[in-house]
């Protein structure tokens, strides 16, 4: 193999490997040799080291002398620190964007948030993540900055694995649904400052329901709500 083949050959498997952690077919802890990968990627050792490596560099996978290496667990440190990245970097493109969003995407929007609004959130989860994606989409566009863009969409992986990670339910996926009107809401109105706030209130909320005990009182809160709704 040559040396442009086995850069290429690490390059697919990097991509393959960490397609595999985002969707949790490779879960947290779990143990990764190079035999195993060997065998379902169909590539040499050499491209996997270099696929592991970089993988290892990013924060993927970590390397134990007990345990070999495996897939890292989304820890509450590195949630803060995304969290905290991604917040100064999306309320930017948020002030930014917020008076160039064309009228038309805006209404793109506005319908369809009335439309999953009123669907139960528990039947409608895809739904609700073409929303997500469509507002944070139509943002990035507008603020036309590629170099920021790039590296929110990078930090959006980190995201996406930390929310399949940690089993976001649909006490979470309910009030985020809130928080993308109050997005919206904000984009009509062109007030940049006030979509800003309304981002970052989005983005900690996502984080802080990463956090175990958050989980538990959203999850008995909505349980609770449910209740009372039967009992009225």
């Amino acid at each position: 193999m040559t040396v442009a083949q086995d850069a290429n050959a690490a390059l697919v498997a990097y991509r393959e490997i960490k397609s595999r952690i985002l969707d949790l077919r490779y879960a947290a802890g779990e143990k990764l040799s190079e035999t195993r990968l060997v065998a379902e990627l169909g590539v040499g050792r050499s491209p996997i080291r270099t696929a592991l490596a970089r993988l290892k560099s990013e924060g993927w996978v970590a390397v134990s002398p007990q345990s070999g290496t495996y897939v890292t667990s989304p820890s509450d440190k590195e949630i803060e620190e995304v969290t905290e990245l991604r917040t100064l970097l999306e309320m930017h493109v948020t002030r930014v964007a917020t008076p160039r969003i064309p009228e038309r995407e805006l209404r793109e929007m506005r319908a369809a948030f009335e439309a999953l609004r009123r669907q139960p959130m528990a039947l409608h989860l895809e739904d609700f993540l073409e929303l997500d994606n469509l507002v944070h989409s139509a943002i990035y566009r507008a603020a036309d900055n590629a170099l920021i863009i790039g590296i929110v969409s990078n930090l959006l992986d980190k995201v996406q694995w930390i929310r399949r990670a940690n089993s976001v339910s649909v006490a979470r996926f309910e009030l985020a649904l809130d928080e993308l009107g109050e997005i919206i809401a904000a984009l009509e109105a062109r007030d940049a400052e006030r979509a800003a706030l309304r981002m970052r209130d989005h983005i900690g909320n996502a984080a802080n329901f990463c956090k175990s005990e958050e989980r538990g009182v959203l999850e008995r809160g909505r349980q609770r709500r449910l209740r009372q709704r039967a009992e009225a």
